[in-house]
């Protein structure tokens, strides 16, 4: 078994890789932002590979050139504590099936959540797991179908008997757990928009009587933003999640 583990926090580093090298074993991959790169050579480790953006393929790429077996994919960023991490190993039992830890999501985010797989699915005909990204056990032949593939297919519904998931209610722990959001130039274009269709508006104020007919058609295109920065949004969440 290997253990990619992805520097994106120092925040008790040291601590987090006692705690997986106890439990896993030193056979540890390091994969580090940029930012953090040369203080996380002061720690004695030696890094594996360094990303910037697009950290997903930069996984794919350093898994692609090691031997087949099976990973443990954490991030520094998630809290971690016996409890957790015990709760972990005891699920991942005899290695067959994939472990995913779902963190807790309040009702506002269930809603968005209902929101952002209806557009997941619309497009690739399956929905996201909702798992968390940060802490995965994932069994050899599934990380080779994810090398021929995509790795951050990982993240994606699969079957209920290929899969044990682990519910975490700790409030800090879930939050930790969650990807942060990233602005994205995209968020711009509805806006930009929004700005448009106000200005339109306020024109026809000013220069003509507005009738039923304009009325609706300022009501559409307002609606049409809307869809528009859902859409956007939800591609800024997926992206944030599978590619990031």
């Amino acid at each position: 078994m290997k253990v990619v583990f992805v520097v994106d926090s120092i925040t008790e580093l040291q601590n987090k890789i006692n705690m997986l090298t106890n439990r896993f074993g030193d056979n540890i991959l390091y994969v580090v932002r940029a930012p953090f790169l040369s203080l996380f050579k002061t720690y004695g480790y030696t890094p594996n590979a360094i990303y910037e953006k697009k950290l997903t393929d930069v996984i794919q790429s350093l898994v692609s050139k090691m031997e087949l077996e099976d990973i443990v994919l954490c991030h520094a960023s998630a809290k971690l504590d016996d409890q957790l991490l015990n709760k972990f190993i005891d699920k991942i039992g005899d290695k067959t099936k994939v472990v995913n830890v779902i963190p807790n999501y309040n009702a506002f985010e269930k809603m968005s959540n209902g929101i952002y797989n209806t557009y997941v699915k619309s497009i690739f005909k399956t929905k996201d797991s909702l798992a968390s990204p940060k802490l995965q056990f994932l069994p050899a032949a599934f990380v080779h179908d994810l090398v021929l593939t995509h790795f951050g297919n990982k993240l994606f519904e699969i079957e209920p008997n290929l899969l044990i998931n682990i519910y975490i209610e700790e409030k800090e722990t879930s939050k930790s757990l969650k990807p942060k959001s990233k602005f994205s130039k995209f968020s711009l274009i509805p806006i930009i928009i929004a700005l448009v269709i106000t200005l339109g508006l306020l024109l026809s104020l000013a220069f003509t009587n507005l009738n039923f007919v304009l009325i609706l058609l300022f009501i559409t295109l307002y609606l049409l933003d809307i869809l528009i920065t859902i859409i956007f949004c939800c591609k800024a969440r997926f992206d944030n999640r599978f590619i990031s």
